[in-house]
């Protein structure tokens, strides 16, 4: 049998299977996955996330995650670490506050007011980026039920 070189469902080029158990993570093809570890990797259709053997059978449509859904996940991603960074930020300035009011030593209340204007500003990108991450999960959410759909999206 002649390998494919083009996707049966949507028609568009096959790629080469990297990463193939975390990109067919919490599907039941994981184990075809981990034996195209030891044997000829799979092949998928990074537009509409058809699986292929090396031969050219194909195994499943919208198993893999498509190309826009692993960029989705990135931003995402990106957009956690960002908030997470915010954050930080408002924690330390809360045990800042609380250990110049409270703390064995003394300081000017400057400081204290300081610290706090610090984490009160770090609050407002802390809230963008949590709501960016927020909208990101839905969209992702809404590309892999689009994909399990057997649905194009872009």
């Amino acid at each position: 049998m002649a390998v494919a070189h083009e996707c049966q469902t949507c028609g568009e080029p096959l790629e080469i299977l990297r990463h193939p158990l975390r990109r067919l993570r919490w599907t039941r093809y994981w184990w075809e996955g981990l034996l195209s570890l030891v044997s000829q990797p799979l092949r998928f259709c990074a537009a509409c996330g058809s699986i292929y053997r090396n031969d050219g059978h194909l195994l499943a449509t919208g198993a893999a995650e498509t190309a826009v859904e692993v960029k989705a996940g990135g931003f995402r991603d990106d957009m956690i670490n960002i908030r997470d960074g915010f954050g930080t930020i408002v924690i330390a300035s809360e045990i800042a506050v609380i250990w110049t009011l409270a703390g064995p030593g003394a300081y000017s209340p400057a400081v204290s007011v300081l610290a706090g204007v610090v984490g009160g500003a770090a609050l407002v990108p802390f809230s963008y980026f949590a709501l960016r991450a927020r909208k990101a999960k839905k969209e992702l959410k809404r590309l892999k039920v689009a994909r399990l759909k057997g649905e194009t999206s872009e």
